[in-house]
């Protein structure tokens, strides 16, 4: 039986409490934020990635990361971890398309609307993965983070009305390559 991810995440935290070169209270606070907020990240993950398991590893690596070498100072820890969680998703989305290819193979007893909706799942994903990643970072934080527009702007210190342009820009770009996509799959 697996663990859940927020299990996973306090047994991480737990086993690195002890590392150096931390202040104690820094240190306290930082396992506090990432303990109260894994489920955040592991949410997060699983919208861009579709699977508990990569979503656990992002979470797990974000959590090593941030204990080897601390951020100076985070205002919005939900907010800050949404982002790093996005971005290490699409990392690891970038890097099972290079290696997998864009062909999944899919559940045959699944019902085909599951089928079909699974199909389209993966067409978005690979679709997101060929965005720049400022682009897929935009799109994620806003439509799979659920960050508002103002939110978005703080937290990549952009204008409100440039991150709208942004998504706009973005959304018709995936739209024509999920067109692409879907129509290619059709007629195989």
């Amino acid at each position: 039986m697996t663990t859940t991810g927020v299990q996973c995440m306090a047994r991480l935290t737990e086993g690195l409490t002890g590392r150096r070169g931390l202040r104690a209270a820094r240190r306290a606070e930082l396992i506090e934020a990432l303990n109260a907020h894994a489920g955040i990240m592991i949410a997060t993950a699983i919208r861009v990635l579709g699977s508990l398991h990569d979503a656990e590893d992002v979470a797990q690596d974000i959590a090593e990361r941030l204990l080897r070498s601390p951020p100076s100072s985070i205002k919005n820890w939900p907010a800050y971890l949404k982002t790093l969680s996005i971005n290490r998703a699409i990392d690891r989305l970038r890097k099972r398309r290079s290696t997998l290819g864009t062909d999944d193979i899919a559940d045959s007893s699944t019902p085909e609307t599951q089928f079909e909706a699974d199909q389209r799942a993966r067409a978005l994903r690979d679709a997101i993965a060929t965005l720049k990643h400022r682009d897929a970072t935009l799109f994620s934080l806003y439509y799979l983070a659920d960050l508002s527009q103002s939110e978005i702007g703080r937290q990549l210190d952009m204008k409100e009305s440039a991150v709208g342009v942004a998504l706009h820009r973005i959304r018709q770009r995936l739209s024509d390559n999920l067109r692409a996509q879907l129509k290619l799959g059709e007629q195989e």
